[in-house]
């Protein structure tokens, strides 16, 4: 599943992780791959599963439980 880079920093801002949102600026391609650039979105904190799953962009806790969900 593709979706904008903005999407992904965008989640990460409203999930606080600001330093996080700032490496994905840098380091993400404009159009992100979900499962080319999985390794990458989930050493971000992205939960990955959840947006194949049809969900919302979810952002993982430290425990590796989805936190919370952002379109």
């Amino acid at each position: 599943m593709n979706l904008n880079r903005d999407v992904v920093v965008a989640a990460l801002h409203r999930g606080d992780r600001h330093d996080q949102a700032r490496v994905a600026e840098h380091t993400l391609p404009r159009q992100v791959d979900t499962v080319r650039d999985r390794d990458q979105l989930e050493a971000l904190g992205v939960d990955v599963d959840s947006r194949a799953e049809g969900g919302r962009l979810a952002l993982r806790r430290s425990t590796g439980k989805p936190e919370e969900t952002h379109r």
